[in-house]
């Protein structure tokens, strides 16, 4: 009887996708299907030139993955392996930990640090990588180093990096070591497009630690430093008597890191509860994302700041709060209805657990802002077992939801806002299959996830979720133009693909092409998706 509902269930779902055919903007390269140990999965696409791509494997071995290592492996332009490499991870007879690998200026790095307990040093080396025997060459270069003298070797420090627009410039920083009461320090270091440093300097931050947190950091075309951050105005409490306990703060190094100007950004009354930043040629700063009047697990609108780099002045704002049919969109009828009530009775309501993900740049110098429903809850089940002993189970599930895109034009207007449909719960894997993956091409944005094919029946009316295990689960590619008109496809099931992807690696590798890679049990597997140029005009990059 399972067996039989199993069959009528793939015909139901076939019948869907026949129904909604492939889109004509695209075209699939699939990979040869290949077994590797459920224990092997890709962490990275890290490169791409005309030969194909290079990608890093992460191959679990022995008892707890204790002697687990990294392949570097290439593929060619039909999606097939051609090398695999173990990445060495040595120096003298030191053991180097791996930090990132990246393509910058069209060449490839190793990047690997040591921690020397007995000088309390961390290092941070660079090599490049022969893209023909996958090799470092060469002995590693030293470049940075963070001392952590009088601290544990767990407060010894990390390394990260940014690249800026134009991939002329990388940033390598890093958090100092320091006490509690003091104020937090980093390490800035600049490199040119040959990886010659340009400009390095230790900064300390104007504020104590406990009342700013920096969230992202950015590189400009010139090589000016840019830290966006939190400033709390006393203890980190997010509401403190219905006032709004914090501002955003950018701090923009330039002149070599030398030159210090901090730009508040705020809106009064008004939680700004996420933000991403961008630096104009001219220096202004751009910044945008979403508020709310509740707190930092819920919108309400979408905001864009653009401030003067020379002035401080706030060149451009704008505010806009989410309309009753966008709130509503997608929702079951009842379930607007009642949502359309409350608003209606002047009660606010928001949308809650949205993360801002992306900020891209229009040509015209208006923005896109993308964000993602996304949190985690945690069940716990308590039944009585033998003799009187209460078992305890508890199980963690993983909600990667909703898509929302807003579009503002260079005035600083909100244009439109439009919500892309997504169910994904999952429980105990981390999201593993879930989330989505974006391309931008010309003048349209594409959207590549997992879906439950009954998603895609003009009936349905409500969202289905996401089953990873299920080989009927579909492939679905959404499609959104300049004026957020959006067309929803499938691409293809996972059953015939015998994988499910996992959008999260999945990587766009040139202006009309998407690589993606699904794994399913033993199988893996690449594929291409290429946007066909004929079909698709204009530009929002």
């Amino acid at each position: 009887m399972k067996k039989i509902f199993l069959l009528l269930l793939m015909a139901v779902c076939s019948h869907f996708l026949i129904a909604q055919p492939r889109p004509k903007e695209v075209d699939i390269t699939w990979g040869e299907k290949y077994r590797a140990s459920k224990k092997t999965t890709l962490s990275d696409v890290v490169g791409y030139d005309g030969t194909g791509i290079y990608a890093i494997k992460h191959i679990s071995k022995g008892f707890y993955g204790l002697n687990s290592y990294l392949a570097l492996e290439h593929y060619d332009n039909d999606m097939n392996q051609t090398r695999s490499v173990e990445i060495e991870l040595k120096h003298n007879r030191d053991e180097l930990s791996f930090e990132f690998m990246l393509q910058y200026n069209g060449r490839l790095y190793l990047f690997s640090s040591f921690k020397d307990q007995k000088e309390k040093q961390n290092f941070l080396y660079v090599q490049p990588i022969n893209t023909h025997s996958l090799q470092q060459e060469g002995a590693p270069r030293l470049i940075a180093k963070i001392s952590y003298e009088g601290e544990k070797k767990k407060n010894s420090g990390s390394f990260d990096y940014a690249l800026s627009a134009d991939s002329t410039k990388m940033l390598i920083f890093y958090n100092l070591p320091h006490n509690k009461k003091e104020k937090e320090r980093f390490g800035l270091h600049v490199f040119d497009q040959g990886m010659k440093e340009i400009w390095n300097k230790e900064i300390t931050l104007p504020y104590e630690e406990e009342l700013f947190d920096v969230e992202r950091c950015k590189i400009d075309n010139a090589g000016n430093v840019h830290l966006l951050g939190m400033i709390y105005s006393e203890k980190r409490k997010v509401r403190r008597k219905g006032e709004v306990n914090y501002k955003y703060q950018v701090l923009s190094y330039r002149e070599n890191g030398n030159s210090l100007t901090e730009y508040p950004v705020e809106i009064p009354d008004m939680f700004l509860t996420d933000m991403q930043i961008a630096i104009t040629h001219h220096q202004d700063i751009i910044c945008a994302g979403f508020y709310s009047e509740k707190g930092k697990h819920s919108i309400k609108g979408s905001y864009f700041v653009k401030v003067d780099g020379k002035t401080k002045a706030i060149k451009q704002k704008s505010i806009k709060e989410f309309s009753a049919d966008f709130i509503t969109q997608h929702m079951s009828e009842r379930k607007a209805e009642k949502t359309k009530r409350k608003i209606e009775k002047g009660k606010d309501v928001e949308m809650y657990e949205y993360a801002l993900d992306e900020l891209v740049i229009r040509e015209d110098g208006g923005v896109i802002l993308v964000g993602e429903q996304y949190y985690v809850n945690v069940v716990t089940f308590t039944s009585p077992g033998p003799n009187g002993i209460m078992n305890t189970r508890t199980t963690t599930y993983y909600n990667y939801n909703d898509i929302i895109v807003v579009n503002i034009n260079p005035t600083g207007e909100i244009e439109w806002a439009q919500k892309i449909p997504k169910l994904q719960m999952t429980r105990e894997d981390g999201g593993f299959f879930s989330s989505y993956s974006m391309a931008v091409v010309h003048d349209k944005m594409f959207f590549v996830f997992n879906d439950n094919p009954k998603n895609l029946s003009p009936k349905a009316g409500k969202s289905h979720n996401f089953v990873p295990g299920r080989k009927e689960s579909t492939v679905v590619l959404v499609a959104l133009d300049r004026d957020g008109n959006q067309k929803k496809s499938p691409l293809f099931m996972s059953g015939d693909a015998a994988v499910v992807i996992r959008p999260k690696v999945c990587e766009q590798i040139s202006e009309n092409e998407l690589v993606v890679f699904g794994q399913r049990k033993k199988n893996q597997r690449f594929a291409k998706i290429q946007f066909k140029e004929s079909l698709i005009y204009g530009s929002i990059k």
